[in-house]
């Protein structure tokens, strides 16, 4: 059955789940959903008919009777909040956080990633493809990269995105994107993930000096916390990751390509020191 990011109502999710099981499994029934998770058959049915809506008491206990993830459980307890709001403002609040919580769309490469990842502008190139109507003039695209490329540099460039498939003729000439977004999978991808974040951490060295200050924004912050606030400004961080990811899926008028990174590590070993000899 189809991911619950594809869903705008947790009830015809409900249903599909339900019916979708039965067909796998003799055993499940609406008695067997009641025994699991608490709530009354009858209810359950009218549930999934659109007829009643679920207690906010039941969120958590309908995420793990689904075996939600973490994410999943975000979306699911929204899309309850979305469904139920009785106002447009309310209803427009929980969009917004839908939206967000949508898994952007992606190509996940598999083959050739080092490759991709190796050298910064593979990726900074692909993206310039969305702004420029580009048409085999290697010189100018070379050229309109900050620092500027070699003839050699975006001539291979190209042809490695042509390989991996990621750009392709858009029936005009010009060379576009084939997705929005690229993410990588595997534990086989970690080195080469690693090249790719330690030369986006020099390009931003480089642009303090390089990059006039009104065209660029790069801050830093130090900081101590607990081990729990570390993992609440992680997930901050994904949250923020995923809603510019959103921002720029709506941007039609592309004018410049940007690199974002973000970073948080400790700086000191206090832990290690207090579990040490």
């Amino acid at each position: 059955m189809d991911d619950i990011f594809k869903y705008l109502d947790y009830r015809d999710y409900l249903r599909d789940h339900f019916h979708y099981n039965k067909s796998c499994h003799r055993f499940f029934s609406f008695r067997y959903v009641a025994g699991k998770t608490g709530l009354d058959a009858s209810f359950y049915v009218k549930v999934l008919n659109k007829q009643k809506h679920i207690a906010n008491s039941a969120i958590p206990i309908l995420a793990t009777f689904l075996k939600l993830s973490k994410r999943e459980s975000s979306y699911f307890s929204t899309l309850v909040h979305f469904n139920k709001a009785k106002s447009t403002d309310q209803e427009t609040f929980y969009l917004q956080k839908l939206l967000l919580l949508r898994k952007p769309v992606t190509t996940v490469l598999d083959n050739d990633l080092y490759e991709y990842l190796a050298s910064w502008w593979n990726v900074a190139l692909r993206e310039e493809l969305n702004i420029i109507s580009f048409q085999e003039d290697y010189n100018d695209l070379a050229s309109r990269f900050h620092p500027a490329l070699s003839l050699q540099q975006a001539q291979r460039s190209i042809k490695l995105l042509q390989k991996l498939g990621l750009i392709t003729s858009d029936g005009t000439g010009a060379l576009r994107p084939t997705h929005d977004f690229v993410t990588t999978s595997g534990v086989d991808q970690i080195k080469a993930v690693r090249s790719y974040q330690k030369s986006a951490l020099k390009l931003a060295t480089r642009a303090i000096d390089t990059v006039p200050k009104e065209l660029r924004d790069i801050s830093t912050l130090t900081v101590s916390a607990s081990r729990q606030c570390f993992e609440t400004i992680r997930e901050r961080i994904n949250d923020l990751r995923r809603e510019i990811i959103e921002l720029v899926r709506k941007d039609k008028d592309f004018e410049e390509v940007y690199q974002i990174n973000f970073q948080v590590f400790p700086l000191t070993r206090n832990k290690a020191k207090k579990n040490g000899p």
